[in-house]
């Protein structure tokens, strides 16, 4: 009966990690370039290899006196690389990747990357995000000095039909190890394997911005079946609970009598 009340609040806490990562995914249904995060559970003994690292989320039922089970739940929680929905803006700063490949964003923290292009211009004429990050060229932050500004297939940026130089673009060897750090921006851990693309494999569109990738049918469907789960194994916990308690009783009447 232990193991069942141990079993049945794992069970709740992964539901309730799943109906987490669910309502940030529905919150940007709307947000360009979002990725969405997709929640597995694995099953297996607590010295699983490689133990925590970012994505993955631990979840251990509990026995009495707060010994974990022998078997424990792992969440597992990956990046959903799979392209958004490209469509037509005609604004000239927005840029949309066709193919393969990450901007590069440089933060505070270090650099960053995303797929949602839709950039600005700052007071020093430098793309920047909506939040004020520089974009990055193949020479760093890229600055607008001049009226018209054009994006070509390749990345290359002219300025009054000028040269000034060409987006970077970075792919990484194993892109489900890219991590959430706040809107559409991503980090990625040393695991991920990040390069650049070749200037010859970039391929963009001026004027598009790609959509996220998450279906706000799909997701809410996903979201009704975790929350319903919760519900069944609340209600398992509850009644676990009242027979236990029923089991201590009777026993301690019994002992008396």
């Amino acid at each position: 009966m232990i193991k069942s009340l141990g079993r049945a609040e794992q069970a709740m806490l992964m539901q309730q990690i799943r109906v987490d990562a669910l309502a940030n995914n529905l919150a940007n249904v709307n947000s360009a370039g979002f990725r969405q995060v997709l929640t597995r559970a694995v099953l297996g003994p607590d010295d699983i290899a490689g133990g925590d690292t970012p994505d993955r989320t631990r979840v251990r039922g509990m026995r009495g006196g707060g010994q974990p089970l022998v078997q424990e739940t792992t969440l597992r929680q990956v990046l959903d690389t799979r392209p958004g929905q490209v469509r037509a803006t005609g604004r000239e700063l927005d840029v949309a990747v066709m193919d393969k490949g990450w901007f590069v964003i440089q933060t505070p923290d270090g650099e960053s990357y995303t797929r949602d292009g839709s950039f600005v211009l700052d007071s020093q004429r430098r793309l920047t995000t909506p939040d004020g990050y520089p974009v990055l060229g193949s020479g760093g932050p890229i600055v607008l000095e001049g009226n018209a500004f054009a994006v070509e297939h390749d990345g290359t940026i002219t300025v009054d039909g000028q040269n000034a130089g060409r987006l970077r673009l970075v792919d990484f060897d194993d892109p489900n190890q890219l991590v959430h750090k706040g809107g559409s921006l991503l980090t990625a851990p040393e695991a991920a394997g990040v390069s650049d693309v070749p200037a010859e494999q970039i391929v963009v569109a001026q004027g598009h911005l790609e959509g996220s990738n998450v279906s706000a049918v799909d997701t809410l469907v996903a979201m009704i079946a975790a929350q319903r789960a919760f519900e069944v194994q609340s209600k398992v916990l509850t009644t676990q609970d009242t027979m236990l308690d029923k089991s201590v009783n009777t026993l301690s009447r019994a002992g008396r009598s």
